[in-house]
């Protein structure tokens, strides 16, 4: 948990799910960031699903939904992710329902992070699963999501139209944006080109949730980036410009999909790496909260 002035910021895991380290890495060598996620038998790095809450006297927002029970058989054996209750679970362990959620910030619309928004019914009707929730989201990866111009993006979209077709409140943005006094998106490029980062900033203090810019502790170097990233030279650029912006404004940053480390406060930079001089841990299970 992250205080900041009366912004009250918890760390939610959705859970745990394992995808191939050289996806995740890229161009980097499997000799260097083995290193720092080793990897299993099949090459896959063991990654969280964290789902920042941020409350805020009626306001309950939360970043991203995770994976949810969307994927195939065959999608379950590659990534092997733990149950889709666990965001909820989550929830209800602060005391907390999903109709209590008055936002879901969408940081981009891949399977591992909108897949959360919705469940079926017994009759096997698609559902918001935060029914009272306005659902922010950029414009341009609303569109690109629901109408993708190549069969690579309809690839990587795959999952989002049936996770936004039974929305019922949408709000489409158009660049960065003031949600709250405190809450602000702010768009970043990169992983996808309309991919947004949430900032809040409160009593001298606040969070930035980078999410897929640097979606583990590991991608904090400039040049380690994702292969699934459209703009590598977008997303090094982000990186600078938020880093810059968490130093120089006393912010904590987040990352989507690091199995240990919910968030942490960046040290001066004295070498090629950005390192973390405190980090807040992240659960392992609902109910537990890194402190």
């Amino acid at each position: 948990m992250l205080q900041a002035g009366g912004v009250t910021i918890h760390f939610l895991n959705a859970g745990f799910w394992y995808d191939d380290g050289g996806a995740q890495f890229g161009i980097v060598p499997r000799e260097l960031w083995s290193r720092e996620k080793p990897p299993n038998a099949r090459n896959r790095i063991k990654m969280s699903l964290t789902c920042p809450l941020i409350v805020c006297g009626q306001d309950v927002i939360l970043v991203d939904t995770g994976i949810g029970n969307r994927l195939s058989e065959r999608e379950v054996q590659i990534y092997t992710p733990d149950p889709a209750d666990r965001l909820v679970k989550g929830l209800d362990a602060l005391g907390l329902a999903p109709q209590d959620v008055t936002h879901v910030v969408l940081s981009h619309l891949h399977f591992d992070h909108v897949g959360g928004l919705i469940d079926k019914t017994a009759e096997g009707e698609a559902r918001p699963i935060f029914s009272q929730a306005q659902v922010v989201i950029q414009r341009a990866e609303w569109e690109l999501a629901t109408q993708p111009p190549d069969e690579r993006l309809a690839a990587a979209y795959r999952h989002a139209p049936e996770c936004l077709h039974p929305l019922r409140r949408v709000e489409l943005l158009d660049g960065d944006t003031q949600l709250t006094t405190e809450v602000r998106t702010a768009v970043s490029g990169g992983h996808t080109a309309p991919h947004q980062c949430v900032i809040v900033e409160a009593g001298g203090t606040g969070l930035i949730h980078l999410a897929d810019i640097v979606p583990t502790t590991s991608h904090l170097r400039p040049a380690w980036n994702a292969a699934y990233d459209t703009d590598p030279l977008a997303t090094i650029a982000a990186k600078k410009r938020f880093f810059a912006e968490a130093q120089a404004g006393n912010l904590w940053v987040s990352f989507s999909h690091d199995d240990t480390v919910a968030a942490g406060r960046l040290a001066p930079q004295t070498g090629k790496k950005p390192e973390l001089a405190e980090t807040i841990p992240l659960a392992d299970s609902p109910g537990k909260e890194g402190v």
